[in-house]
């Protein structure tokens, strides 16, 4: 003959089975926030068998959805801070300099974790002062805080100094295009910690004094997407070879930072400045002179400049956009002066 539950028999039932939802419910909240993939919202119901009945015609209620972040619970736009998220500038990433793989002509600073950054890294590719082509030690500082915000940042100069058969003292443009190659090798080599980790559709190229001017050049690549030259420019009379009828081929924004009138950049920057006729900035920090962004005390706000370029071009964070164009933003950040065009 079946058994008949008893209604005391049922209602323990349902005691052991809130129980268990309640200690389920208990250890899935007390995994780490990183570990959610949603929203969850337990509603406990109201028991409604007064004195052992097993059943009842009451209707059940629900409290409507909570809000996420202002968004409702379940919502696919519900929003969550990531790194992705939030500008470049306010990333602080543990950095990696290393040389590159299989190519000594080149230094590459990286994130140490590729994977932390929460998006795929864009590339830059850098000149140094002088053109130096073997030692970049004068910008290492420089390159560890531009790779801590999520770039990767290949350099000109082998990773100890060491020869790598690319004579120094004059541009060679095609050091940076040719970087921006070896990074799309990395983007497909099998073990590589860069492999399938960078955004080849978001490369920059910027460069200091000499290597500004290898960076104006490499700039005129369909593959760059931005360009910033620190205290440099084309000379008017053609020196190394390169006229300043090479800005008329530029074919996106460029950042011209230059360290005021003490600066020997200075009237060269501003004389590039006015003759591009992409979308420009210049902006200028009368104290730093000509290696301050790269060597001096104006290292940090310097390089803070650049990588809000970076994000506003490369990214189009409005954020970034503020700081570089807004009368509130970097102008207003004494004794810096900003003018740009254009945009």
């Amino acid at each position: 003959m079946p058994r008949t539950d008893s209604p005391a028999r049922r209602t323990a039932a349902l005691v052991a089975a809130v129980a268990l939802t309640a200690t389920t419910a208990a250890h899935v909240g007390s995994q780490p926030a990183s570990a959610a993939t949603g929203c969850r919202v337990d509603h406990a119901v109201t028991p409604q068998w007064p004195g052992g009945i097993a059943t009842s015609s009451a209707r059940q209620t629900f409290p409507p959805a909570p809000l996420l972040a202002g968004a409702a619970c379940g919502d696919p736009t519900a929003a969550t801070t990531t790194a992705a998220d939030r500008p470049l500038a306010e990333n602080d990433f543990p950095v990696v300099r290393e040389g590159a793989h299989g190519d000594n002509r080149y230094t590459v600073f990286r994130p140490s974790d590729p994977r932390a950054v929460g998006r795929p890294l864009p590339v830059l590719a850098f000149g140094n002062g002088a053109c130096a082509h073997t030692d970049n030690r004068e910008v290492t500082r420089a390159l560890t805080f531009l790779a801590s915000k999520g770039f990767v940042v290949v350099d000109t100069g082998s990773v100890d100094g060491s020869p790598n058969g690319v004579p120094s003292g004059s541009p060679i443009p095609s050091l940076l295009t040719d970087a921006i190659t070896w990074a799309g090798r990395e983007q497909g080599r099998s073990g590589s910690p860069l492999s399938q980790r960078l955004d080849l559709t978001r490369v920059a190229t910027a460069g200091h004094s000499c290597g500004g001017l290898e960076a104006l050049v490499a700039g005129q690549d369909a593959r760059v997407s931005a360009v910033v030259s620190l205290d440099s420019g084309l000379f008017a009379n053609g020196s190394f070879g390169y006229s300043r009828s090479e800005l008329r081929k530029l074919h996106t924004p460029v950042l011209f930072l230059d360290g005021g009138p003490s600066d020997i950049a200075h009237d060269n920057t501003r004389a590039n400045y006015d003759l591009v006729t992409v979308p420009a900035v210049l902006a200028e920090q009368p104290r730093a002179g000509h290696v301050g962004f790269i060597t001096g005390d104006q290292m940090t706000e310097g390089m803070t400049a650049v990588v809000h370029f970076l994000d506003m071009v490369l990214n189009g964070n409005p954020t970034a956009r503020a700081y570089v164009l807004s009368p509130s933003g970097l102008a207003a950040r004494h004794p810096w002066t900003v003018a740009s065009k254009n945009f």
